[in-house]
């Protein structure tokens, strides 16, 4: 599965400049069922790493939809059947829309609306979707959103608790200006079939992953850093605790290791802040705890985090 998995990501990352960390955390989130968060400037290719994400799977719909403060219901659960309403029955037609996908994005999240939000929470957190009287499951296996902006408003902070994985995404940096420009639009392969995943696949994936048990080295970690966020101060939910724990197990399984290691804690970073510039005090505390001075093997901790690493590691 790594190998497939490294191929994967090889084959999604083509023609892309300095993107390759957060499609890696995409779909590191898919394959958990979590959602992914880019936080950027418009044209810095966010909508283009949800695009590439579809392909990593060989079955289900993609669906995308551009959120403003004027969004209807309609635009991201389906129409009204009118034939139910004939029949006293408040039902939509949900087919191609965001309840019936299984890898969707959202531009502008933030701009959702109390119309549409508790509908869309259910489906972020729990997959379900109440369609008049039923509550049904969706297919959705992660939802990648993105925002050029926090939000501000408090009635949005369980929205924003739903995106496990968040990144910053910069514009391409002057040392890879000149690669920028000279870019050619070439038409984007889509990855080899075979290495493509299933939904048999994630569900495979998440079954094994149960297995993997933290190490009492990470469990040491994850204590200490508990006691850390509360000094920034920053605040992490249980449930945030849980769901960053079945991430990294996730990250573990599909590496190849028996049990989820220190070098894998690294994700943390993309997973438990708030505000941006914590994740640099996140990253900074890892390094220390794990004493990586100036006499560091960067490359070795590398090639320990080739798969999932987040590709940032200072040297």
């Amino acid at each position: 599965m790594k190998q497939r998995l490294q191929r994967l990501l090889e084959a999604l990352n083509q023609g892309l400049i300095e993107r390759k960390t957060p499609l890696k955390l995409a779909l590191l989130s898919s394959l958990a069922s979590e959602n992914t968060l880019l936080l950027g400037e418009h044209g810095t290719a966010k909508s283009v790493l949800a695009e590439r994400l579809r392909w990593a799977f060989k079955e289900g719909d993609y669906f995308e939809r551009l959120l403003t403060r004027f969004s209807v219901p309609e635009e991201l659960f389906g129409p009204l059947s009118i034939k139910s309403l004939e029949k006293d029955k408040y039902q939509r037609l949900t087919k191609n829309y965001l309840p019936s996908s299984t890898i969707s994005f959202i531009d502008e999240i933030f701009k959702a609306n109390s119309a549409i939000l508790n509908a869309l929470l259910s489906i972020l957190n729990e997959r379900q979707f109440d369609n008049g009287d039923k509550r049904i499951k969706v297919p959705l296996i992660s939802v990648v959103a993105a925002s050029n902006e926090l939000p501000e408003d408090s009635s949005l902070a369980a929205l924003y608790d739903r995106f496990l994985c968040r990144y910053q995404v910069e514009s391409v940096s002057a040392e890879k200006f000149s690669e920028l420009l000279n870019l050619t639009d070439e038409e984007f392969k889509k990855p080899n079939r075979e290495d493509q995943l299933t939904l048999a696949d994630v569900q495979g994936i998440q079954q094994g992953a149960v297995q993997i048990p933290l190490s009492d080295e990470v469990l040491e970690l994850l204590q200490a850093l508990r006691l850390y966020a509360e000094t920034i101060p920053l605040y992490i939910s249980d449930r945030r605790w849980r769901k960053a724990v079945k991430l990294l197990k996730v990250a573990a399984y599909t590496n190849g290791s028996k049990s989820v290691g220190l070098w894998d804690c690294w994700l943390l970073q993309h997973c438990l802040w708030d505000e941006p510039e914590q994740r640099s005090l996140l990253a900074s505390w890892f390094e220390s705890q794990l004493g990586l001075g100036s006499g560091f093997n960067f490359e070795r901790l590398n090639k320990l985090v080739s798969t999932w690493g987040s590709g940032d590691i200072p040297s």
